[in-house]
């Protein structure tokens, strides 16, 4: 199969399209982008033997052939063509087994499994699910392809909860970093009384990570925490940002955290104090 560099070839139409509109601003020219995109790819192309771009791919309905096309962009570095993305999502359910194994598959570039799972977002449907829920899980803060995590993650707190239970199930055995990927996902759905609890416990002993569980506490919204939140407000150790941050849960929460302390020395304290 043949690979072609769609986007070199709708840039040079751009080009071509901006000779011919001198007179036109910055501006308008960012307006009329949809509509030059539309009719680059509905225009017959002699670098397609005539066909349109926004056609090339539809005569690709194999997912062996469309998984190929997938790797081959990728592997030559080129952008992947968005007709070429839009047909694999339009045949569907056929590919969604292959995209999984191959986001599942470790020797594959990041790029790749991000651009796979990318696809099964927009397919829809819950057979991706226990796949999302692995990624977030298995997440870990030395991986190099943290991105393809943080698209799992995003999908999981955009959902409607379903999946709280089966991620605090994996929460004891997941490592650090994945546990506050965890606990992330969770606040945005409050009602089981292991996400407060976890929540504390970080708070007590991750004192590297105060203002993350300090903010999470102040969006799942348990009163509870401000009593566990205002003791953090007269340590000694804390820095300026982290106690900004329980001052503001507390505020979330509806308690009152007294007169601000100063920080003189403290370079946030300082570079906010002289603003």
């Amino acid at each position: 199969m043949k690979i072609f560099d769609f986007d070199e070839k709708f840039y040079d139409y751009v080009r071509t399209w901006m000779a011919l509109h001198p007179n036109m601003t910055e501006k308008q020219v960012e307006e009329s982008y949809n509509e030059i995109m539309l009719n680059w790819l509905n225009a017959p192309a002699k670098w397609l033997n005539g066909e349109k771009p926004g056609e090339y791919f539809l005569r690709y309905s194999e997912p062996r052939e469309l998984m190929k096309l997938l790797e081959e962009y990728d592997k030559r570095d080129i952008g992947l063509p968005e007709p070429l993305y839009s047909r694999v999502v339009s045949v569907g359910e056929p590919c969604v087994e292959p995209l999984m194994r191959m986001v599942r598959n470790t020797d594959n570039a990041d790029s790749l499994r991000s651009t796979a799972l990318a696809i099964l977002r927009d397919i829809g449907g819950d057979a991706i699910t226990p796949l999302l829920i692995d990624l977030v899980c298995m997440s870990d803060f030395d991986n190099d392809d943290d991105n393809l995590y943080e698209m799992a993650a995003d999908e999981l707190a955009g959902g409607d909860g379903s999946q709280v239970d089966a991620l605090l199930q994996r929460y004891d055995s997941a490592s650090e970093f994945a546990q506050m990927r965890i606990l992330e996902i969770c606040v945005n759905f409050p009602g089981d009384e292991r996400i407060y609890q976890h929540l504390v416990e970080k708070l007590r002993n991750r004192p590297d990570a105060r203002a993350f569980y300090a903010s999470y506490l102040g969006k799942l919204g348990d009163p509870r925490a401000i009593e566990e939140l205002r003791p953090f407000l007269s340590l000694t150790d804390i820095d300026y940002m982290d106690y900004i941050e329980v001052r503001n849960a507390i505020e979330e929460l509806g308690g009152d955290p007294g007169e601000e302390r100063t920080f003189y020395g403290d370079p946030n304290y300082e570079a906010m104090r002289n603003l």
